[in-house]
């Protein structure tokens, strides 16, 4: 079963998430298929991101909601629609960027966030109805795994300076991908194919990975905040918190990007908006640390897309 939102231990934090949810799938809805939506269409089809694009856009399965704002993490989501067939559906806030002119026509103010937006929806959605082309994507596994754990393992150096702790950030590189693979993707944790992705991408030997998983408790790929924990223990880091962690990350990657750190769409996300290139979150620092693994898993998503959609 596809991960959602409602499991994740963040969310649990916050029960206003689900009341904001709730208002917002209740709100009218922009009837694409009303005349005006050509300017619209044209522009998404001319940034050639992905053949896929259209289809995304104009499908009964992603709505366009422009009348209520939601927080960040939010943007993109997936949801029952409740006033109509309840079926899950990909909707998408468009408060601020979709509008009716003078003339009847509608027009976007950031078509490069709509064409951000479509990219987190396709993917959200075959991750909801096949989820298992996203986690038996040798490439989503091997190259997400190397961009979370970059990401993530980056986090935790600036908190705790690890680099300088002997092979302290090689371990964080390898629990990291596990937790990637095994959290976020779904996959078994002693799959011997799933560990010798983390190993491959940390560089650590089977004899340290054993000494490793001897120290982990059994739920410390459970949640983040189990996670968090557990690093805390193996490397010896009493100065890291689980919300420092939090903190960190959404002040180095962007407010949008929390949810990325428990689940595959909100990652994906993160992913895909720096790649598109609209500033969305702090893409530079993301490019950066995460490198040439943001373009490769970006192209298997497309990949995926266009041959699913």
């Amino acid at each position: 079963m596809p991960k959602t939102y409602a499991s994740t231990y963040l969310y649990s934090r916050y029960p206003e998430y689900e009341k904001k949810l709730f208002e917002f799938v209740m709100k009218e809805q922009v009837n694409k298929n009303a005349d005006g939506f050509a300017d619209i269409k044209y522009e998404i089809k001319k940034r050639q991101i992905s053949n896929s694009l259209i289809r995304v856009f104009e499908s009964s399965n992603v709505i366009l909601i422009n009348e209520y704002s939601l927080p960040r993490p939010f943007k993109v989501f997936t949801a029952k629609d409740i006033k109509f067939d309840k079926k899950v559906k990909a909707f998408i806030d468009c408060s601020g960027l979709i509008y009716k002119n003078d003339n009847g026509v509608f027009v976007s103010n950031n078509i490069d966030y709509i064409i951000a937006y479509l990219v987190s929806a396709m993917n959200a959605l075959i991750y909801h109805y096949n989820e298992t082309k996203i986690v038996n994507n040798s490439n989503i596994s091997e190259d997400g795994a190397r961009c979370f754990s970059s990401l993530f393992t980056h986090v935790v150096d600036y908190i705790s300076k690890i680099s300088i702790m002997g092979n302290a950030r090689d371990k964080c590189v390898y629990l990291s991908s596990m937790y990637y693979l095994v959290n976020i993707l779904g996959k078994d944790k002693d799959d011997s194919r799933t560990k010798v992705i983390a190993r491959r991408i940390s560089g650590l030997s089977e004899r340290e990975e054993d000494i490793i998983n001897l120290q982990l408790n059994d739920n410390t790929y459970t949640n983040i905040k189990f996670f968090v924990d557990n690093i805390i223990d193996v490397l010896k880091l009493n100065n890291l918190t689980l919300d420092l962690v939090v903190d960190k990350w959404m002040y180095l990657y962007g407010y949008g990007t929390v949810f990325a750190l428990e689940i595959y769409p909100a990652f994906a996300s993160m992913i895909t908006d720096a790649y598109v290139g609209c500033y969305i979150n702090n893409q530079k620092t993301i490019e950066k640390i995460a490198g040439r693994n943001v373009v490769d898993f970006i192209k298997s998503i497309l990949r995926i897309g266009d041959g699913t959609l």
